[in-house]
């Protein structure tokens, strides 16, 4: 499905924000289940930027069954359908990535710079002054942001990372589901080394360990830029 929202032009921030918006709370479906509704219903709806307002992917009804094709068979008094040729697709998403406006380019060393400029700002990050993103785990980022904190990417890693070590997953070989919190033994969701039930209590505990890492992130920054913020002269009696 991902595949043919980009085959027809969909551009990867919009499917990103489709994919990545916060899971419903409570969640009574797998996060599979989820996403996969949200991909349907993108499919439905008209390609961001495209003029013609057509869907993506445009509904189809269900063919005869086999008995009524022999009976009829109408699809033989017409000519037989065929598939765009890829040099036309190539041609229509060549179009649309023209017509998205990527924004000003920044206009320092005489407007040579080829870096796109900061929304709202007439200058790139690094002639901006921006300090470097401090990285993830020794990964030297080439990132800069505002405030000199970890960038979006490495952010993600780092949360990831907290995840994968508080909450571990250990994969059986027999297709059953190793249990979160217990030894559970029932059959696994295609794809996915828990069950249904399982899944949806890891899911909680993910949500619960995020919300903590935030919470510590947050402190270390207030933290930190409180070190940083000039000290006041207490005031004379």
């Amino acid at each position: 499905m991902v595949s043919g929202l980009l085959a027809v032009g969909w551009p990867v921030p919009f499917l990103w924000e489709v994919i990545a918006r916060p899971l419903p709370d409570p969640l009574r479906r797998t996060v599979g289940a989820v996403v996969s509704g949200r991909l349907k219903a993108a499919a439905a709806m008209p390609v961001p930027g495209s003029a013609a307002g057509t869907p993506a992917v445009p509904h189809q009804a269900p063919g005869p069954d086999r008995t009524a094709r022999r009976e009829e068979r109408r699809w033989e008094d017409g000519p037989t359908p065929t598939p765009p040729a890829w040099a036309d697709l190539e041609h229509q998403q060549e179009q649309l990535r023209r017509g998205i406006d990527r924004g000003p380019v920044c206009n320092a060393d005489d407007g040579r710079c080829p870096t796109l400029a900061v929304v709202g700002e007439t200058r790139c990050p690094e002639h901006l002054g921006w300090p470097l993103c401090p990285g993830h785990d020794g990964h030297t980022c080439t990132a800069r942001t505002r405030t000199g904190d970890q960038c979006a990417t490495c952010q993600d890693q780092a949360r990831y990372a907290r995840l994968d070590a508080a909450l571990p997953v250990a994969e059986t070989d027999d297709g059953t589901c190793p249990g979160h919190t217990s030894p559970c033994g029932r059959a696994a969701m295609p794809g996915d080394p828990y069950c249904a039930r399982c899944r949806i209590a890891a899911q909680h505990d993910r949500d619960r360990v995020i919300q903590e890492w935030e919470a510590v992130r947050d402190a270390a920054v207030a933290a930190a830029h409180a070190q940083e913020a000039p000290q006041e002269a207490p005031a004379r009696p």
